[in-house]
C-alpha cells in the first residue's frame, strides 16, 4: 500500500532544547493514522513540519511524496484544521468558503456553489450562510473549519484537535464526516485528539508521542492486545460464594489482581482465562456469570504516559 506521509529520524530543536527525538512513521493511502500525546508532546510540531511551516532540525519528510514546502503543485493536493480556524470574521459563511473554493482553484462558479452547499448541508451550517462568522459559537466555527479544509477534495488531510468546542452531537457528525471520506475519496488523514474514544473509533493505527519521542505505533487491536492483561469478572450467587472463592483466587500465582465487591470479584489475569474457568470448576463455586473486560485504548494511553511519569 502506498505510504502518503513518511517521516524519518525526524528531530527538532528550539533554543537548543529538543522537542522531536528522532521519530518515524508513515500514514499510507486511505488511512486514518491517530497521532497521540499529552500537550506539549510534540504532535503540532510535528505537522507543522509536514506542512513546511516550520524547518526540521534533521530527518526527513514527504508528502504525496515531496516537501509541502518546496512544491505549490502539492499544497493545493492537502487540507488542514489547526487550532487556528484560518476564518475572516467580517465575512459570511458563504464569503468564506467562496473566498477558499477561489483560492483553491475551484473556477466554475456552479462548482463552487455545489461544493458549498454540500458541505455548509454536512456541517449543518446551512440555514447561517449569509451570517458573518464573527457571530458564531465556537462549534459553528470549527465546523465551518473543517468545512473550509475540504473545499477542494483534498488527497490528505491533516486534522489537529477537529473537534474541539464540539457538542456530542457535531463530533459524532464530523466522525461521519470522517469515514465518509475514506470511504468514498479514499482521503489519508493525519488525526490528532485528546478524546481518546474518538480515536479508538476513527482510526486505524496509532502512535503515542510522549516528550518528542514515540514510545508506541500499531494498529489499535495489536495495541490492546499487547498492552493489556486479561480482565476478568465473576459473579457469584451471594456475598458467601464470593467471599469463599477470593479466599482461594487471591493466592492463585496466574492472578496479579484480585478485587472483591459483594458478589462480584474482578481478576487480572497473567494467563488464559481458561486456567481460571477450570480451578472455579473444581471450587464448584456457584457462579452466575463470566465476563471478560477489554481495556480501552484511553487506559492503554493513561497507562503508558504514567510509566514516563513515575520514570
Amino acid at each position: 500500500m502506498t505510504r502518503v506521509i513518511e517521516v524519518k529520524d525526524l528531530v527538532k530543536e528550539f533554543n537548543g532544547k529538543r522537542v522531536l527525538n528522532g521519530i518515524t512513521f508513515h500514514v499510507r493511502r486511505g488511512e486514518i493514522f491517530g497521532l497521540l500525546g499529552p500537550n506539549g508532546a510534540g504532535k503540532t510540531t510535528t505537522i507543522r513540519i509536514l506542512l513546511g511551516l516550520l524547518k526540521p532540525t534533521s530527518g526527513r519528510v514527504l508528502v504525496l511524496g515531496g516537501s509541502l514546502a518546496e512544491d505549490e503543485k502539492l499544497r493545493r493536493r492537502v487540507g488542514v484544521v489547526l487550532e487556528s480556524n484560518g476564518l475572516f470574521p467580517k465575512l459570511s459563511v458563504f464569503e468564506n468558503l467562496e473566498f477558499y473554493a477561489k483560492l483553491y482553484g475551484l473556477k466554475s462558479k456552479m462548482e463552487r456553489k455545489r461544493r458549498i452547499k454540500e458541505l455548509l448541508e454536512i456541517m449543518n451550517l446551512y440555514d447561517v450562510k449569509d451570517i458573518k462568522v464573527g457571530y458564531l459559537s465556537k462549534g459553528m466555527k470549527r465546523k465551518l473549519a473543517i468545512a473550509r479544509a475540504l473545499i477542494h477534495q483534498p488527497e490528505v488531510l491533516f486534522l489537529d484537535e477537529p473537534t474541539s468546542g464540539l457538542d456530542p452531537k457535531a463530533q459524532v457528525t464530523v466522525g461521519g464526516l470522517i469515514t465518509r471520506l475514506i470511504r468514498e475519496e479514499n482521503v489519508t488523514i493525519l488525526y490528532t485528539s485528546h478524546d481518546l474514544n474518538e480515536v479508538q473509533k476513527l482510526c486505524s493505527r496509532v502512535a503515542i508521542l510522549v516528550r518528542g519521542r514515540i514510545l508506541a505505533l500499531d494498529t489499535i487491536s495489536n495495541m490492546l492486545g499487547r498492552y493489556s492483561k486479561p480482565i476478568v469478572e465473576v459473579h457469584f450467587s451471594s456475598d458467601v460464594e464470593s467471599s469463599k472463592a477470593y479466599s482461594w483466587l487471591k493466592t492463585a500465582s496466574y492472578i496479579l489482581e484480585c478485587k472483591r465487591n459483594g458478589k462480584v470479584i474482578t481478576l487480572v489475569l497473567d494467563g488464559c482465562i481458561s486456567k481460571l474457568l477450570r480451578d472455579i470448576a473444581k471450587m464448584n463455586a456457584n457462579v452466575e456469570k463470566v465476563r471478560s473486560i477489554e481495556k480501552s485504548l484511553e487506559e492503554i494511553y493513561l497507562e503508558i504516559i504514567g510509566r514516563v511519569d513515575r520514570s
